[in-house]
């Protein structure tokens, strides 16, 4: 039995902080996918990330690690701490910031999940999406 028999993740432990190590805040790497199309993917969070929204899906969030607050355009800012989440619905405006050096979180999306940022050039630091190996 193996990950490439059964996907990405499949019958592997990991542990979040080690697959984080040195690699710069806003890495992503999706640690594990559902069915073939569902992402948990992982960050390290510093900072304020650009206004944007989903095309293509909802987002879940779960802290592990320090604290976040989303801000949500036209609604409620959300801040959350430690094992605390929310779900951004497909096509809301938001922008996630880190009130917490070394804040860390789990993130659930589809797979291909698409961004559309407000600003036409937005800092997007070192902010990557790869798959963990």
């Amino acid at each position: 039995m193996s990950e490439t028999q059964y996907g990405l993740g499949a019958l592997k432990v990991f542990n979040v902080l080690d697959k984080l190590e040195g690699h710069p805040p806003r890495t992503n790497f999706n640690v594990f996918r559902l069915d073939g199309k569902y992402n948990l993917r992982i960050a390290r969070v510093e900072g304020r990330f650009p206004w944007h929204r989903h095309t293509n899906g909802d987002e879940g969030w779960l802290i592990l690690k320090g604290r976040l607050r989303i801000d949500v355009e036209g609604g409620p800012s959300l801040e959350m701490g430690p094992l605390e989440g929310t779900m951004i619905p497909k096509g809301v405006v938001h922008s996630p910031l880190a009130l917490e050096e070394d804040t860390v979180v789990a993130v659930f999306n589809v797979d291909g999940f698409q961004h559309e940022f407000r600003d036409a050039n937005p800092d997007l630091g070192a902010f990557s999406e790869n798959d963990a190996r």
